[in-house]
């Protein structure tokens, strides 16, 4: 009389660890290959990251140079809004500076991507990096500023018994004319600011995207 088969119920075992030991072994398998895939996206995440912000830095002086050209042409200020009781001589004595925020205005594109990039470079390259762009947009704010601080003491010209610190005027002047540091030696603050962002996103970025190079 046959009996149940002794290995039956070890064979039925064996196939369940077997089975088991498979579906694990794909698992880790599969596991490891998306956290490959997700470091790998991470790292082209950086790279473009990294191309961007060479881009803009490297962009940064012909955006800079054209918004401080010292040439200034009537039709810049041409929708110039006038003040009341201003001579057309005052007005047009204003007109350069007026043509310096304008110039700004037409850079806005540049500057948009500038805020964008800011948080995805800080995601990538750690919230520290923050101080990184600070020199580009104190760049921007003392061009502005002195812009508008030439403009208003055009208008109103010191009187009698008024004396203009004109340290502060070639201060001014110095920041929104390129290349007014061969005048006033050490007074360009914009492009120090200018120098000091490019270095420093290629000290971060360079060897990211130097290394993409030699690997590929």
């Amino acid at each position: 009389m046959d009996g149940p088969d002794p290995w039956a119920f070890g064979w039925n075992q064996l196939l369940t660890i077997l089975g088991l030991a498979i579906t694990t072994a794909i698992a880790i398998s599969g596991f490891r290959t998306f956290r490959r895939w997700r470091r790998e996206q991470l790292e082209e995440r950086r790279i473009e990251i990294a191309f961007e912000a060479l881009s803009i830095a490297y962009e940064a002086k012909f955006v800079f140079d054209s918004i401080r050209s010292p040439m200034a042409y009537a039709h810049e200020w041409a929708d110039m809004p006038r003040v009341e009781g201003e001579t057309e001589n005052q007005w047009n004595s204003r007109g350069s500076y007026y043509a310096i925020l304008k110039r700004i205005g037409r850079q806005k594109d540049y500057f948009e991507r500038l805020w964008k990039l800011q948080p995805q470079f800080m995601a990538a390259f750690g919230p520290q990096t923050e101080q990184v762009f600070l020199h580009l947009h104190e760049a921007r704010r003392f061009v502005e500023v002195s812009a508008q601080m030439l403009a208003r003491q055009r208008h109103s010209e010191p009187g009698p018994g008024m004396t203009t610190n004109q340290r502060q005027r070639e201060q001014w002047e110095a920041d929104i004319w390129v290349g007014m540091d061969e005048v006033s030696p050490g007074l360009d603050r914009v492009n120090k600011r200018l120098v000091d962002f490019k270095t420093e996103i290629e000290r971060l970025c360079l060897p990211v995207t130097q290394q993409s190079y030699a690997r590929r």
